[in-house]
């Protein structure tokens, strides 16, 4: 029956962990002192830590990592944004949260990231995000609507930052991490003249792509000093072939290397570990903490400088001023700075580093020249050990024990009576031994109404409202507590009010470890309850409302695409007797017309003509929403030849160079697909007629793990500016003077590709080509789920 998650309750984590320490030592006859110190320790400041002052930063502030606990480069964010804060506030705990974006990503992760975030910081009132390096502030940026919509942003650790950045955003200031690999290159080829290569050691995540990018825009700098070679996107394996091949005329800069090829997550230390074990090369890093690992030095940025910069920006906001106001901060240095034991070890003299250059590791003079005053502290040392080890035998003497667990008894007990939670304790058999006075009060019983009764019958119904047996639950509990560190139940109160509380239980044993009662600690979580209740009632009807909407959409579809369908068959007719009458005219009666009637009925033949060009278009696009689909596997190359083919026979005097890829297979309705390519294949062959050596390609890539197929051509293209026309109905990007056609193609493309369950797009540039990208199912093709019946046959 025992109940709570003590984590949401941040007020009782000092008194469980107080309740946990005590009895565990109390029980230990052996070290009853420990016990005692554990008692006081327990009622020390330092177990208040969360209770702050008025003005604390507690609650007003969520530090937001990209990694995960540990990442070296995190921790010293992490230190330097404590220690700002702590400068304003000793008391300052704020909100930590870590997204671990070094191992795990997605659109999946990140909607379960919201979502979490959203219910757990729900009714916060949180004035400041510190979001640490790329993802965090993609996370915040992306969500703070949702999540903390009145915070403001400040960022540090940011890699690749422009103006471009914040562009349509505000509230958001930060600090700018700018490493400096070229100074690096610069200083270590000055401090060794006989290095002739420098190799540069990176991976493709944010930070590994910002530092190999800068080195490949700089390598023309150093060719005539020195060759750069840039190592990124390998294995581990191929990183140490790669490392262990080295000479002694090369260098490495290590950058960025945090994942391999293979995905494979690393700490900065593992892989500089890893790279300094397999050759006798210098090594030169970019960030503080490689120091004193393998690392001669270099241009260094702080992780640490960077974080107490943005905790400065934050207390800066809690106070009043605006991030706008504040401005971006980039002026976060990199330091000169070196170790010692690699100078000493590649002969590097320190007068030829840099003026203002730093040296860490050096032998500890002070020791060696104290060495006289540090033997009699430590021998005094030694002493006050042995005194204070004395004292600690004098205070086991009983008598002093006696007091001091008296002492502790009562403590004890006016901290879980003042306490604002439920706590009670009862025996194996579930009868109630003790019961603090908020206990009491919330319960409506005295204590003397508690102690000895069962807690089913009093303070638990004998069965839920859900129905569930609490009797059995309670005997479930007595009987193997380790199986109920928490719990949510139905408690009943004396008035015979039913409430949901949260338990914490705690086993507590004694000196033999039988079990002998149970501890357990409760919070009235009615209202949350009822809340989530309410959640689950909106939920459903939101999803019946969708449902709904969602078949009256599908029959409006129907009805739109029948009409349409009819309404093109319809206007058949009259066209032929339009098309028919008019050639006749133009046969037989041209020589009764004059010359501007010969006009005007070439006109009307010409206009007839694409109205019928128009109309099967529109059957086209009707009978490509309808038809069932009949999957297979499909061979695109044969199908994009036999295209090729058809367009030659129309037009065989024209120079154009085709380049069909072999091989080319999907999954799809082959009558469909050969109409995506003949639109495809056509568009390109009619935009490029007007050059003088048209180019037409039909291919295939592998982007993102799947394949992705591509028409191009070298015609006339189009702004990228109106590509959100290409797909529509009637829509056109060229005259009918320069290009003939209905608007149609694209979009009865566009329905195909859809209805296979996959993707289109477009990239252009006017007067440089076009190229048409689409997928495609990489197994099965989805059925025809839009096809709709057809349409009555009109006349």
């Amino acid at each position: 029956m025992i109940l709570t998650a003590a984590n949401r309750f941040p007020g009782l984590r000092s008194l469980r962990a107080y309740l946990e320490r005590s009895w565990a030592s109390l029980r230990r006859p052996s070290a009853p002192v420990l016990a005692v110190l554990a008692l006081l320790l327990a009622l020390s400041p330092a177990q208040t830590a969360h209770a702050s002052a008025p003005g604390s930063l507690l609650g007003r502030i969520l530090v937001l990592h990209s990694y995960h606990p540990g990442f070296t480069w995190t921790s010293e964010e992490t230190a330097g944004i404590m220690a700002a804060f702590r400068k304003a506030d000793p008391d300052a705990d704020p909100f930590v949260e870590y997204l671990d974006a070094k191992r795990y990503g997605g659109p999946a992760y990140e909607r379960l990231l919201t979502d979490l975030f959203r219910h757990k910081y729900a009714g916060t009132d949180l004035q400041v995000v510190v979001a640490t390096d790329n993802a965090a502030f993609d996370f915040a940026a992306n969500h703070r609507a949702e999540i903390f919509p009145q915070a403001a942003i400040v960022f540090c650790g940011l890699n690749g930052f422009s103006d471009s950045t914040l562009a349509g955003r505000t509230n958001i200031t930060g600090v700018v991490e700018e490493t400096d690999p070229l100074r690096t290159i610069t200083l270590a080829l000055s401090l060794h003249p006989d290095r002739r290569r420098v190799v540069v050691i990176s991976d493709t995540t944010e930070t590994g792509r910002v530092i190999a990018d800068g080195v490949r825009q700089a390598m023309g700098h150093y060719r005539a000093r020195a060759s750069i070679e840039i190592i990124q996107n390998v294995t581990m394996t191929e990183l140490a072939t790669a490392v262990e091949r080295l000479g002694n005329d090369s260098l490495i800069v290590l950058g960025a290397f945090n994942r391999d090829r293979q995905g494979r997550s690393f700490t900065y230390e593992e892989v500089l570990r890893f790279v300094h074990d397999r050759t006798n090369v210098p090594i030169y890093g970019l960030w503080t903490f490689q120091l004193g690992k393998g690392i001669v030095g270099g241009s260094l940025l702080s992780g640490r400088q960077q974080g107490e910069a943005a905790g400065r920006m934050a207390l800066r906001i809690l106070r009043g001023e605006r991030p706008e106001t504040i401005g971006i901060d980039r002026a976060v240095p990199p330091v000169l700075r070196f170790d010692y034991r690699e100078l000493e070890r590649f002969g590097i003299n320190r007068d030829s580093l840099p003026a203002g250059s730093e040296i860490v590791n050096e032998p500890n003079r002070p020791l060696h020249t104290y060495r006289r005053e540090l033997a009699i502290a430590a021998a005094a040392f030694l002493v006050l050990c042995g005194i204070i080890a004395l004292l600690v035998a004098m205070l086991r003497q009983r008598t002093l024990l006696e007091r001091r667990l008296r002492t502790s008894e009562q403590e004890y007990r006016q901290l879980v009576q003042n306490a604002n939670s439920i706590i009670l304790r009862f025996d194996t058999g579930g009868n109630i031994t003790y019961a603090n006075e908020f206990a009491e009060g919330f319960f409506g019983y005295p204590a003397t109404e508690l102690v000895g009764k069962n807690v089913v019958g009093t303070i638990t119904p004998e069965r839920e409202s859900t129905g569930r047996d609490l009797a059995v639950m309670v005997g479930e509990v007595c009987g193997n507590p380790d199986r109920y560190t928490h719990n949510v139940n139905e408690n009943i109160l004396r008035n015979g009010e039913r409430v949901w509380i949260s338990w914490a239980n705690k086993p507590l044993t004694d000196e033999r470890g039988n079990l002998r009662e149970i501890l357990s600690i409760g919070n009235d979580i009615t209202h949350l309850k009822e809340v989530q209740e309410e959640i689950l009632r909106l939920n459903v009807a939101l999803e019946e409302r969708v449902r709904e909407r969602t078949a009256q959409l599908e029959s409006s579809n129907r009805e739109l695409e029948s009409f349409c369908y009819s309404v093109s068959h319809d206007l058949r007719a009259p066209l032929r007797h339009i098309n028919s009458y008019s050639r006749i005219l133009l046969e037989d009666y041209l020589h009764l017309l004059d010359e501007q009637g010969q006009h005007f009925l070439q006109r009307l033949q010409a206009a007839s003509h694409r109205m019928g060009q128009l109309i099967d278009d529109l059957l086209e696009l009707s009978r490509v929403s309808r038809a069932e689909m009949e999957c297979e596997r499909v061979d695109l190359t044969e199908l994009a030849r036999g295209v090729i083919e058809d367009l030659r026979e129309g037009d065989d005097g024209r120079n154009i160079d085709v380049r069909i890829t072999e091989g080319m297979t999907a999954w799809g309705d082959r009558r469909l697909l050969l109409l995506v390519l003949q639109n495809l294949i056509g568009n390109a062959w009619k935009y490029s007629s007007k050059r003088e050596r048209a180019v037409i390609e039909v291919a295939v890539e592998r982007r993102n793990g799947r394949d992705v197929f591509l028409v191009r051509d070298n015609g006339v293209g189009f702004d990228m500016a109106f590509a959100d026309k290409l797909f529509g109905a009637f829509q056109r990007l060229h005259s009918p003077v320069e290009f003939e056609g209905t608007g149609i193609g694209l979009a009865t493309v566009q329905r195909i590709i859809h209805r296979h369950g996959g993707d289109i797009w477009a990239d252009a540039e006017p007067d440089r080509g076009a190229a048409f990208f689409f997928t495609l199912p990489p197994e099965q093709c989805p059925p025809g789920r839009d096809a709709s019946p057809p349409p009555p046959e009109g006349t």
